[in-house]
C-alpha cells in the first residue's frame, strides 16, 4: 500500500509536468500561458534533440510537440518517446492539410492531435483524453502486478507442494511405481529403485509394467482399463506376489494399486508393494521353531502311547509264548492279532513324526481327485467295517485332473477318514449308525474341494481351536494328535485352505481346498 500511495504521488507531480515542444515562439507562448493558468508546470524546447534531451531529464508525463520541425521532425521525437516505454502519452499539434501526418502519429501511439491554430476547448479535451489514457495505463499495471504478484505466489506454493509430494513419494518406505494408461511405466521411487536394481533412467519410458509385475497383476490392470459398465473397482487389493529385479531375481512382495481417473477416463495407475523376504523368513523360522517346540512337547505327550504301545506287544508275546507252552492255537492267534495291531500303531506313530518334522516341498503331478478319493475309501473299508461304519463317496463334479502332491494328499485325506471312523464307533457316538463321507467338489477360486463329514460325537468350541495347533487328540490316550498338525500341514504346503465345522452330538465335517497350480 506504501508503494502505491508513492507511486501516486509522483504520478501526480509527474502529471502536473508538460513538455512543450515547438520551433515557434509564437505559438509556445500562448500555450505557455493556457497551461500555466489550468495549474500546469510548462518546460520548453524550442527544437525536437533538445526537446528529447528534457524529456529524458524529467520524464514527464504528456509531452506536446508540433509534427512539422527542422531537422528532428514530432514523428521522431514521438518514436523516440515510444521507445523508452514509458508512461507518457505524446499530444501531436499539426497544421490545416497535414492529416496524413496526423493519422500516422496515431498509428505511432500518439494519444491524439489539436491543429493550428491552438483553441483552449480543444487542448483542454486532448488533454483529459491524455490523462484518461495514463490512469487506464497506470491502473492496468496496477491490477497486472498484483495479478503476477498471485501468480508468484500460486507458483510458488504449488511448486511447495509439488516439491513435498515428490519428496514423499521419492523417501517412502514402500515401493512406487507409476504408468500411464497404455502401462509404460513413468514413475519409479527410490526404494522401489533400491528394491528392483532399475535406475530412473532405466524404467522411465524404455519398461512397461510386464517387465516388473507379474503377468497375472498385470492382465488384472489391463482388465481394469478396458471401460466396464458398473465396475466402481479401479484397483487391487494387497496381494502377496513377485516382481522381478533387473538380475532377473523374483522377489517376493505385498502389493496394492489404483487406476488413475482424470474425469470419466482412466490416464494410468499407481503401484504399491513392499519387500516381504524378511518377513517370509521370519515366519519360515517361527514355524520351524514351533514345530521343533511341538515335536520336543511331543516326547511327553507321547510317552504315555509308547508305553501302551510296548505295553501291548508284551501282552502279545506273552499270550503267544502260553500257547506255544500250552500247544493252544487260538492263544497263538490271539496273541499274534495283539503284536500286529501294535506294530501298526508304531509304524503309524513313526510315519506322522517324520511326516510332521520333515520340511518339504510338495511334488506336484496331476491326477484326478476322484481316482486319490476312491484309493483312500478303499484303504479304510476294513477299518470302517470292523467297526460297522458306513464309508461313502460323493462325486457331484466331473473335475479335470488337478495338480497336487498325490503321496501328501493320499495321507492327508487317510488321515481325516481314519478320524472320522473313530469318531463313529459305536462306543464313542453312542449310537450304531455310523456313517462318514467323503466328498468331492469345486469352490468358486479353488481347483477342487474334498470334504470329509462324519455323523459322530463332534467337537466342543475349546477343543476345535486346539486342532491344528497342538499335539491335542481328541482320542484320549488312543491318539497323539500328530495326524491333524500333518493335515494342516500338507495343506499348508499347497498354499490350500482347511477349515471344520463340528457341534457336539452332531458330527463334524472338515473341508480341504487346493488352488490352481501354475
Amino acid at each position: 500500500m506504501a508503494n502505491e500511495l508513492r507511486d501516486n504521488e509522483v504520478s501526480e507531480e509527474t502529471d502536473r509536468c508538460i513538455l512543450l515542444i515547438d520551433d515557434e515562439d509564437g505559438i509556445r507562448k500562448v500555450m505557455q500561458i493556457i497551461l500555466a493558468d489550468a495549474g500546469y508546470q510548462v518546460i520548453e524546447a524550442d527544437d525536437g534533440l533538445s526537446g528529447l534531451q528534457l524529456y529524458y531529464q524529467h520524464i514527464p508525463s504528456i509531452v506536446i510537440t508540433d509534427i512539422k520541425m527542422p531537422e528532428m521532425d514530432g514523428i521522431e521525437v514521438l518514436s523516440r518517446i515510444k521507445e523508452s516505454q514509458n508512461d507518457t502519452e505524446v499530444i501531436m499539434i499539426t497544421g490545416h492539410g497535414d492529416i496524413e501526418a496526423a493519422i500516422r502519429a496515431l498509428q505511432l501511439d500518439a494519444s491524439d492531435f489539436i491543429t493550428k491554430p491552438i483553441h483552449d476547448e480543444a487542448l483542454t479535451v486532448a488533454l483529459r483524453r491524455a490523462k484518461e489514457k495514463l490512469t487506464l495505463k497506470r491502473q492496468i499495471r496496477f491490477h497486472t502486478n498484483q495479478l503476477e504478484q498471485k501468480i508468484a505466489a500460486a507458483t510458488a506454493e504449488l511448486a511447495k507442494i509439488s516439491a513435498f509430494q515428490a519428496n514423499l513419494i521419492d523417501n517412502s518406505l514402500d515401493g512406487i511405481v507409476a504408468a500411464d494408461e497404455y502401462g509404460r511405466i513413468i514413475i519409479i521411487n527410490s526404494s522401489a529403485q533400491r528394491l528392483t536394481g532399475y535406475c530412473a533412467d532405466d524404467v522411465a519410458g524404455r519398461l512397461n509394467l510386464g517387465d516388473i509385475f507379474p503377468a497375472e497383476v498385470v492382465d488384472r490392470w489391463i482388465a481394469c482399463f478396458e471401460p466396464h459398465e458398473g465396475r466402481e473397482d479401479h484397483g487391487l487389493a494387497h496381494i502377496n506376489t513377485v516382481i522381478h529385479s533387473k538380475g532377473k531375481e523374483s522377489i517376493p512382495v505385498r502389493l496394492a494399486g489404483v487406476t488413475l481417473k482424470q474425469e470419466s477416463h482412466i490416464v494410468g495407475c499407481v503401484v504399491f508393494f513392499q519387500d516381504i523376504r524378511e518377513i517370509r523368513r521370519l515366519e519360515i523360522q517361527l514355524i520351524q521353531s514351533e514345530r521343533l517346540a511341538a515335536t520336543g512337547e511331543s516326547v511327553a505327550g507321547m510317552a504315555h502311547a509308547i508305553k501302551n504301545i510296548v505295553a501291548g506287544l508284551k501282552g502279545g508275546v506273552y499270550v503267544v509264548d502260553k500257547g506255544l507252552e500250552l500247544k493252544r492255537n487260538d492263544y497263538l492267534k490271539n496273541g499274534w492279532e495283539m503284536v500286529k495291531r501294535n506294530i501298526a500303531k508304531v509304524s503309524t506313530l513313526t510315519l506322522d513324526m517324520l511326516t510332521y518334522c520333515k520340511e518339504r516341498t510338495p511334488e506336484y503331478s496331476f491326477t484326478h481327485p476322484k481316482e486319490l478319493a476312491l484309493e483312500v475309501v478303499d484303504l479304510m473299508k476294513s477299518r470302517a467295517e470292523e467297526f460297522d461304519v458306513e464309508l461313502l463317496i460323493e462325486d457331484n463334479h466331473a473335475l479335470a485332473p488337478v495338480a497336487m502332491d498325490v503321496d501328501g494328499m493320499h495321507q492327508c485325506l487317510t488321515n481325516l477318514v481314519n478320524n472320522a471312523i473313530d469318531a463313529t464307533r459305536p462306543e464313542v457316538c453312542g449310537h450304531g449308525d455310523g456313517r462318514v463321507i467323503l466328498r468331492i467338489g469345486q469352490r468358486p477360486g479353488w481347483a477342487v474341494h474334498f470334504e470329509v463329514e462324519d455323523n459322530g460325537c463332534g467337537i466342543v468350541e475349546a477343543d476345535r481351536s486346539k486342532l491344528f495347533t497342538t499335539l491335542f487328540s481328541t482320542k484320549g490316550a488312543a491318539g497323539t494328535g500328530l495326524g491333524l498338525l500333518n493335515v494342516e500341514k500338507i495343506v499348508r504346503e499347497h498354499n490350500g485352505l482347511l477349515e471344520v465345522k463340528s457341534e457336539p452330538g452332531h458330527g463334524a465335517v472338515f473341508s480341504v481346498c487346493l488352488p490352481e497350480h501354475r
